[in-house]
């Protein structure tokens, strides 16, 4: 727990084997988002592409159950991912949200940070009405 903010990392052991296995050798690519505002707290996923299955499915890795969006609440998230897949750097498509990828620029320094294009749009379209 941190101070004021209770957080839980929750994972499955086979599923974050499996995506060690896959990305054995080659920096992984996550996405990552705060995608449910559950009333009182938020969770986010950190979710992968299994390439061995037809289609490429996305499967869930990590899940942060949060009470707020803050830096250290995702900097607890990818420190619990460095410490049970090893990997030091990621590939992380995300959204513009600044707790986030300080969190991947703190905890993962030599990450790759992409946004993610559906909420580049969003952005977009909510500035073209404010125009207008």
């Amino acid at each position: 727990m941190m101070q004021d903010n209770l957080c839980v990392v929750a994972g499955v052991p086979e599923m974050i084997a499996d995506f060690k296995e896959i990305n054995n050798g080659i920096q992984p690519v996550v996405y990552y988002d705060t995608t449910f505002s559950m009333g009182d707290f938020y969770v986010s996923a950190l979710l992968y592409r299994h390439d061995v299955f037809v289609g490429c499915p996305v499967m869930p890795l990590l899940v942060l159950i949060h009470e707020k969006r803050t830096t250290d609440s995702h900097s607890l998230l990818f420190q619990w991912f460095h410490k049970l897949t090893g990997f030091a750097a990621i590939t992380c498509v995300a959204d513009r949200e600044k707790s986030i990828s300080n969190a991947i620029r703190t905890v993962l320094p030599h990450s790759n940070i992409l946004y993610c294009w559906t909420h580049i749009l969003g952005d977009v379209r909510v500035r073209i009405k404010l125009w207008y």
